[in-house]
């Protein structure tokens, strides 16, 4: 009697017992669109440009500063006229702003064109 019971008590409370399901099919992933790298503009006289942050080297002082020298992929309007052209650049960061100061080398004069600049950093979203 007692199994009895006892099995219709397991039985009861088996059929009463919300049970989560596991889903076997693997999780779609989602695609993502993010921005990372540096975009910065620059002037000079009769000069200005739109910078794309390149190669870097850095010194890291801090969580938040960084100084060092790099490469800007550059598009730029010299005397009404546009190009495209690398410059190389001193930097600055301060958490997601820069200070650049570009100079480009201009071949048909053999000239240094020269410009300073703000860029702003963005950045990957991390994986939670």
């Amino acid at each position: 009697m007692k199994k009895k019971v006892l099995l219709s008590m397991i039985v009861t409370f088996s059929l009463f017992y919300p049970v989560k399901s596991q889903d076997l099919k693997p999780e779609k992933s989602k695609p993502e669109l993010s921005l990372e790298g540096m975009l910065g503009v620059s002037f000079g006289k009769d000069f200005y440009a739109m910078n794309v942050g390149g190669p870097a080297l850095f010194l890291v002082i801090n969580e938040n500063v960084k100084v060092g020298i790099g490469a800007l992929p550059s598009i730029y309007v010299l005397n009404g006229k546009t190009g495209a052209r690398l410059g190389v650049s001193p930097r600055v960061d301060f958490k997601n702003l820069v200070l650049i100061a570009p100079f480009f080398h201009k071949d048909t004069s053999d000239e240094w064109i020269w410009s300073v600049g703000l860029g702003y950093k963005f950045h990957k979203k991390q994986a939670k």
